[in-house]
């Protein structure tokens, strides 16, 4: 019988006629005993009430029953009853039905909490013993025996967890702590559910219950900042501390006729792509919701400016001026944002509009940044500098973030565990509720655990982390946590420059795995990663959150999404935007395209007479082609973003039962899993394997456009073999005594250290001898172990591509990947979803994959690892038609191969 999850319930009944029978006597002692009091409630405020009013209205007979109806409305079976227990069971998918059963019956109102029911859950497989009805399915199996005795040693209202339930290991179940007891002669632990807040989504839904308090405490600072028209005033802040938000308060407070709110745009290397973006958006904002009136000799320019085809700067200059021309008393506001990363010709053009007069500007920088070249000319009129919060300062600010539902403590609390900056302090609390230290019910915000928030941060920190926002520990914790498919998104929009359309996004995330952007915008909007600056449009909500993302790329998947970035912005950037491709291009190594991308970029400059700028992108492709040619002679390129060479073992499944390379029988399977993967992506043409560009012949591969086909693989079923040896005849897996459940004193989750060795091993013999049901068993047999899970959730996926359960297969793969492990280890999940990801036709994950896979196996420093990366990249790009990527990546391979220790 495959794996269920089940739930077992432990109430109190009582016998209505206690006198009617001798087998029954008052405890302790003889009858008439007076009884010794109880223990008292754990219950706080738990009234005292009399035996019967605390037993609930209602017996104990019919609110099982009533359970019973609840548990059969979402799909689970009665699987065995006792006296005062009894059980359901579920399918392994069905964890959240199981935990609302359970959180159901232990938080009944209408029961008194001395008299609810106790619930204990496990996972694993149960035998099938028969029906009693159309509901129930009478079984029996270790998890029957765990769920029971931890329901046994549960109080009335909690709800216990086998600490190797998968919910648990994965974390997708909140709990509470650890509880012990003793059932019969056995120590028994479990973890206690959250019932309230059982599942991490609903905890990580409470960051969007986040208010936005208002700006206070900055009044001398607006104030200082309402220059005169034709004057220039700096905002100075470091990342974090409140300038892009003063901006836009000054925006609001200062209320003038109309205003441009610049920020920086993609690469920041197209020319005006700023000042484009800034115009675009700020149409809606006008009193009228539309743009305003121009003089018919700027319509053009205007129209030429939002194409991205771009005007000379004193056409632009004229442009803002108009744009933003006085109405009465009220003149026109420019902010500029971030301004050492807005592109030098928006600014040229802010600076020709700001000496026309009639405008005011006001420009954040960073404490240190100086003034960007095209504004050195003007002469600041008034400069402020946001210093830290004050202690109290931080404390009224966690209290106001979290509508005042936590108290005075719990506020001093959290704001000391933060850097005094609003986004530190905003990311700490994320953190702490998407994290489940932090619990947010109704009007209340408390910790979670007694231990939750207390001390101090460790001051023991590297240069790095000195020199990085404040809010970026925070952030890095809160990614930690983020689904994988969320992540790739926001890594997507990273690589785009932090702010990009819809359709952008979908493109380059085309062949990762990633889901819609429109299924997760939802999630990503509301836990405060990202917002909405205009329609179809996703911007981060920090420039430390793109740092961030950038920083957390592994350095071998770096180029590939640059490559990818770079073909992406090239279909949907105007001719300017070019340049940014050009940028990209650079980033991944492919040195001819970002010479051609830059060309045509200065081409496009010079015909709009902007002079610097197409001097400048011509000096890039001209560099760019010279550190093309070196490279082409044999000289080494210092400029190459490629990472340096480590080198690792690696396996593409498997791993081995101790820290030395895995036995001999083990590596077949890797080749022989790399050997189907590349024959069956040569039976098709019409991949999305990324395009050859002139970076090729430097073994780079160029991200396809989006639109391309990419049919599936047929379905690739195993063939039968003869059955191998029973699992129960070759390797018993009971001791002496019979009883699993004695191999361990502290919980009834067994320890089987012993035989997990072995299991893995045949685990792998199975493998390559192809027999998938013999593989399924020892799959099964060592989970229950508890020992080698990546090694599990590989096998697992290899069972699931065999029976052509693709996406199943992809599921289990992407765990495996994920998982912490050493880099060798690592190197191996990796190169395995690589592999299923070209078996299911999906190229371009593959080859994402299998460079990540290249760069752990290299971090390692065993060349057997990188020649296994290294055949399976020439045998995805043979596949798709990219012969001259294939004879590199065969080279490098032929390379490792012969330095590899003999």
């Amino acid at each position: 019988m495959p794996e269920r999850i089940v739930v077992s319930f432990r109430g109190t009944a009582a016998l209505s006629q206690p006198d009617s029978t001798d087998a029954v006597v008052p405890w302790p002692g003889r009858r008439g005993a007076t009884r010794a009091p109880g223990p008292p409630s754990r219950h706080r405020g738990a009234p005292r009430a009399p035996r019967r009013e605390a037993r609930g209205e209602e017996s104990y007979l019919a609110r099982a029953l009533a359970l019973k109806k609840r548990a059969e409305a979402l799909g689970a079976t009665l699987c065995a009853w006792s006296a005062q227990t009894f059980s359901f069971e579920f399918s392994p998918e069905d964890i959240e039905e199981a935990v609302l059963l359970a959180a159901l019956a232990a938080e009944d109102a209408s029961v008194h909490p001395d008299a609810r029911f106790a619930v204990g859950i496990a996972q694993g497989e149960m035998t099938y013993v028969g029906e009693a009805g159309r509901f129930t399915a009478l079984s029996w199996g270790q998890p029957l025996l765990v769920a029971v005795m931890l329901a046994r040693i549960a109080l009335p209202g909690d709800v216990l967890l086998d600490p190797a339930l998968q919910a648990v290991l994965s974390g997708e179940l909140m709990t509470l702590g650890i509880h012990r007891g003793v059932d019969g002669a056995r120590r028994v632990r479990g973890l206690r559910l959250d019932a309230q807040q059982p599942l991490r989504r609903q905890v990580a839904e409470s960051v969007a219950r986040l208010c936005k308090p208002p700006l206070s405490g900055r009044d001398g600072e607006l104030a200082a900042l309402a220059v005169p028209p034709g004057s220039l005033a700096l905002v100075r802040a470091e990342p974090g501390a409140g300038g892009s938000r003063l901006l836009l308060e000054l925006l609001r407070a200062l209320a003038p006729s109309r205003s441009l709110f610049v920020a920086p745009i993609g690469a920041s290397r197209e020319p005006f792509g700023a000042l484009r973006r800034a115009l675009v958006r700020a149409a809606p904002r006008t009193e009228k919701g539309r743009a305003p009136a121009l003089p018919d000799r700027l319509t053009p320019p205007l129209a030429r400016l939002i194409a991205g085809e771009g005007v000379e700067p004193w056409s632009a200059a004229e442009v803002i001026a108009a744009w933003l021309a006085p109405e009465g008393a009220r003149s026109g506001l420019i902010a500029v944002d971030d301004a050492v990363e807005v592109d030098a010709a928006s600014l040229e053009a802010i600076a020709i509009a700001l000496e026309m007069g009639g405008l005011r500007a006001v420009v954040r920088l960073g404490r240190a940044e100086p003034l960007p070249a095209p504004l050195t000319a003007l002469t600041p009129a008034a400069t402020v500098a946001l210093g830290p919060l004050s202690a109290a300062g931080a404390q009224d600010l966690v209290r106001r973030f979290l509508d005042g539902c936590i108290d005075e403590a719990g506020a001093r609390r959290w704001a000391a565990r933060a850097p005094p900056s609003p986004l530190a302090l905003r990311e700490l609390i994320c953190e702490a509720l998407e994290s489940g230290a932090l619990r947010w019910i109704g009007r209340s915000v408390a910790p979670r655990r007694r231990s939750a928030g207390r001390g101090r941060p460790a001051r023991t920190m590297t240069g790095a982390e000195l020199a990085a926002p404040h809010a970026s520990r925070a952030i890095e914790g809160r990614l930690r946590l983020l689904p994988i498919g969320h992540r790739t998104v926001l890594t997507a929009l990273a690589t785009l420059g932090g702010d990009a359309s819809e359709s952008a996004i979908e493109a380059l995330c085309d062949g990762t795995g990633a889901p819609k952007v429109t299924a997760v915008q939802a999630a990503l909007l509301g836990a405060g990663w990202a917002f909405r600056p205009e329609p179809g449009w996703l911007k981060l909500s920090s420039r430390t959150l793109r740092d961030a993302l950038l920083a957390a790329v592994p350095p071998g998947e770096r180029s590939a999404w640059h490559l990818a970035a770079a073909r992406v912005v090239e279909d949907h950037a105007g001719v300017l935007g070019l340049a940014d491709a050009a940028f990209h291009a650079a980033k991944a190594g492919d040195r001819s395209s970002a010479a051609d991308l830059a060309g045509r970029a200065a081409r496009a400059a010079g015909d709009a007479l902007l002079e610097s700028s197409a001097a400048e992108l011509l000096a890039f492709a001209d560099e760019q082609e010279t550190a093309r040619e070196h490279r082409l002679d044999g000289a080494p390129d210092s400029t190459s973003s490629q990472p340096p060479t480590y080198r690792t073992p690696i396996e593409v499944v498997g791993d081995a039962p101790d820290p030395q390379r895995a036995t001999a029988a083990s590596e077949p399977a890797g080749a022989d899993a790399l050997r189907a993967a590349a024959d069956s992506s040569a039976r098709r043409r019409g991949s999305t394997m990324p395009a050859e560009s002139g970076g090729a012949r430097a073994g780079g591969l160029r991200a396809s456009r989006p639109g391309g086909s990419a049919p599936a693989f047929p379905d690739e079923t195993p063939a039968d073999f003869p059955d191998v040896p029973s699992l129960d005849e070759d390797f018993p897996l009971d001791d002496a005594s019979g009883d699993p459940l004695a191999k361990t004193s502290e919980s009834p989750v067994l320890s089987m250290n012993d035989i997990a060795v072995r299991l893995a091993e045949l685990a792998k013999q199975a493998l390559v001898q192809g027999d998938v049901r013999t593989l399924e068993r020892l799959v099964g047999e060592l989970r229950r172990t508890g020992e080698h899970q990546a090694l599990a959730e590989r096998m697992s996926g290899l069972i699931s591509l065999g029976r052509g359960a693709k996406e199943e297969a992809l599921r289990r793969f992407r765990i495996a990947a994920e998982a912490d492990a050493s880099p060798s280890h690592r190197a191996r999940a990796l190169l395995a979803y690589g592999v299923a990801l070209a078996a299911t036709g999906r190229a371009e994950g593959a080859l994402l994959e299998a460079l990540s896979a290249l760069a752990r196996a290299r971090e390692a420093e065993d060349r057997h690892g990188e020649q296994a990366c290294a055949q399976f990249l020439a045998r995805l790009a043979a596949a798709s038609g990219h012969e001259e990527a294939a004879r590199t990546w065969a080279q490098v391979a032929r390379l490792a191969g012969a330095a590899s220790p003999s």
